[in-house]
């Protein structure tokens, strides 16, 4: 596919999906970033928020289209992260029960922090490089995640939508 048809920043690189994923592993540690350099209670509230919905999202992703259509690149390893992804769900599950303005919810959010940016370093450092050297076509892949992103993404513009009505 012609990576001309993905010029714009936000549009989904169907060519190159691991581009949209280390987006999303950027956008984390800006938030991250926000979220520890302030001593405001709501604007670490608001960081975690974002946070929570993009790791949400990108958990959807990777778990439903990206873990299965890569995981005969190294299969021991997307084991690994999906053992991750079990554990920070169940954190991320604890939060939801809780307001995020309990004292409790910061340590557990901090939890997920920790463990989320060591599983982005080892995603990047360990298999996005085996990836890239199984020289996979990922075009097919990449067309099954944007799909796959648009649905996530209709899906929570509704639930906002039935939110508002409320």
């Amino acid at each position: 596919m012609d990576s001309t048809m993905n010029e714009g920043n936000n549009s989904f690189p169907v060519d190159r999906p691991v581009e949209a994923l280390l987006r999303d592993h950027q956008m984390v540690r800006t938030l991250v970033e926000s979220y520890r350099n302030t001593d405001s209670d709501q604007v670490k509230i608001n960081a975690a928020e974002q946070i929570l919905m993009l790791l949400e999202t990108h958990s959807l992703l990777e778990e439903g289209v990206f873990y299965p259509g890569v995981r005969d690149v190294n299969p021991e390893m997307i084991d690994h992260f999906e053992q991750e992804h079990q554990k920070t769900d169940e954190m991320l599950a604890e939060l939801k029960r809780i307001s995020l303005s309990d004292p409790q919810a910061f340590t557990i959010f901090e939890q997920v922090v920790e463990a989320t940016l060591h599983h982005i370093e080892e995603e990047e450092n360990e298999f996005f490089p085996q990836l890239e050297q199984a020289n996979m076509d990922m075009t097919p892949l990449g067309l099954q995640m944007q799909a796959h992103e648009a649905n996530l993404a209709h899906i929570q513009a509704q639930a906002n939508q039935q939110g508002a009505r409320r």
